[in-house]
């Protein structure tokens, strides 16, 4: 039957519609114009040195600077509407591409900064540990002699000062850490309490999504510390087995550069998606220039990284928000212009509507509902980088700054969509990709849908599941179903499937 059918089956047409990679669409490149001085400038001069795309570059010192900015800076969208300033952001490329070094220059200044601060506070941790050190030991003493003491009265009086030494006993000063690269999630707690509640996850590797989905946890995912701290909401942890941890409002930043492979089927990892954790990052898939670069060096000019050193720890060093009282730290409050809040105002409203059945970013909405807010943090963090070296809290987040994170946040609202389809966020990709694994397998020229039913069954138990992804990969260009004309009764041939003659010419 399939070679009578095979036989019969009318000619290809001529011409075939342009074939749309299934994992690398045209993706619209980012425009480093939009990152201002210092930071533009540099990420330029890293791409250039590096000969990397500049979506990585981009990607990475903008997460340097969301590090530094959600310390000090908080935005108010509108009244009763904040974002914090911490950026999660994902740059892929395939291994080769450098990207240990990009990351590498772009944090230079964070590690720099926790060097110096080791450097200026270690004088003041020797003396205070020393003073420590005495008063437990005058505590000890007391306690010892309350102890062997016949006299009750003395013995509590004893007791008492050895309590009271040690309610003073002063906290010894943590050394300043600002970012991590490989931390369990109840490891992570703590370091985000031990530095002012804000940390950085960053990476070449994908290894947190590990760590995530429970390596060292016999497989049971850890989510929800990493998902309170992309949101600064307050966290408790109460565990037998180590000290409470309390977190008012966590900012984690995360800047990870993994190899693609890393991506495919997170969508599927329990809890990833269905708890919004892949809908939090911002995603990058630049094309990879390997094969083309020029090999030439073209180190980043002295001047050029000398002011990126300097407007990040400008950042850095910005001084901390203080509540009425002038007690507890907190961050300051940026405000948008009417103008800013405006153009931020429609891109919402231009999201919103694209999340309705049928539309562009219905299969999204995990990553689009979230996409204002991630705006509105971009925005913060280019207004921070704008003033750096003064005060940016005392000046409104203009129009210019608002349109430079909306058309930033266009190119990664792109690149995210394809990143999302390449994790198996999208039902149909997903299921056409799985078909197209088993026709590449096969190397299968031609067959018949019938025979894909029949190989596929456990994973397609109808029919028309199957050609639903069958229609994706026609529409992608990567083959065509041939429907078999229907002559006389009884049960009618099975539809022709015919793969694109060039992709079938390579397998021979």
């Amino acid at each position: 039957m399939t070679a009578d059918l095979l036989k019969s089956a009318a000619p290809p047409p001529e011409d075939w519609p342009e074939l749309v990679p299934l994992d690398a669409p045209n993706l619209p490149r980012l425009d480093l114009v939009h990152l201002p001085g210092w930071a533009g400038d540099y990420a330029r001069a890293i791409a250039a040195d590096t000969e990397t795309p500049p979506e990585l570059a981009a990607g990475m010192v903008l997460v340097a600077c969301a590090t530094a900015a959600a310390r000090r800076l908080r935005v108010m969208v509108k009244p009763g509407y904040f974002e914090p300033c911490n950026l999660w952001a994902v740059a892929a490329l395939p291994p080769g591409n450098r990207k240990s070094a990009v990351q590498s220059a772009a944090t230079a200044p964070l590690v720099a900064w926790e060097r110096d601060q080791a450097t200026i506070m270690e004088s003041e941790i020797k003396r205070i540990t020393s003073e420590r050190k005495t008063l437990e030991a005058r505590a000890k003493e007391k306690r010892s002699k309350a102890a062997k003491e016949k006299d009750n009265g003395k013995a509590a009086e004893l007791a008492r000062e050895a309590a009271d030494i040690e309610a003073e006993l002063p906290d010894i000063p943590m050394q300043p850490q600002i970012w991590t690269s490989d931390a369990t999630p109840e490891r992570l707690g703590a370091l985000l309490a031990e530095h002012g509640e804000c940390m950085a996850w960053l990476s070449s590797e994908g290894g947190v999504f590990d760590l995530l989905q429970g390596r060292y946890s016999n497989g049971i995912p850890n989510l929800d510390l990493v998902l309170k701290a992309h949101s600064g909401d307050a966290e408790r942890v109460d565990r037998g087995s180590r000290p409470p941890v309390f977190l008012k409002g966590p900012r984690l930043s995360i800047g990870l550069s993994p190899q693609p492979d890393v991506l495919r089927g997170l969508a599927a990892k329990p809890g990833f998606r269905g708890r919004g954790l892949l809908g939090r990052f911002l995603y990058l898939l630049p094309p990879s220039p390997l094969g083309y670069r020029a090999l030439q060096s073209n180190p980043v000019p002295e001047g050029v990284r000398d002011a990126y050193a300097a407007g990040l720890r400008a950042m850095l060093d910005w001084e901390p928000a203080t509540n009425e009282h002038g007690g507890e730290e907190r961050p300051h409050l940026l405000r948008l212009s009417d103008e800013a809040y405006a153009e931020w105002y429609a891109f919402a409203q231009a999201i919103e509507a694209q999340m309705q059945p049928g539309r562009e970013l219905e299969h999204f909405t995990d990553w689009a509902g979230k996409a204002p807010g991630a705006a509105a943090r971009l925005a913060g963090v280019l207004h921070g980088i704008k003033h750096a070296h003064g005060t940016p809290w005392e000046a409104a987040i203009t129009a210019e700054t608002m349109t430079a994170a909306l058309e930033i946040m266009a190119v990664i609202t792109r690149h995210s969509l394809a990143a999302m389809d390449m994790m198996g966020a999208d039902p149909t990709i997903a299921a056409a990709r799985l078909v197209w694994d088993w026709i590449e397998r096969g190397r299968l020229a031609r067959f018949t849908v019938r025979e894909a039913f029949n190989a596929l069954r456990g994973t397609f138990p109808r029919v028309a599941m199957l050609r639903e992804a069958l229609e994706a990969l026609e529409e992608r260009g990567y083959l065509e179903v041939n429907e078999p004309p229907r002559d006389g009764p009884g049960r009618p041939p099975s539809p022709l499937v015919r793969v694109r003659p060039e992709i079938a010419r390579a397998w021979r």
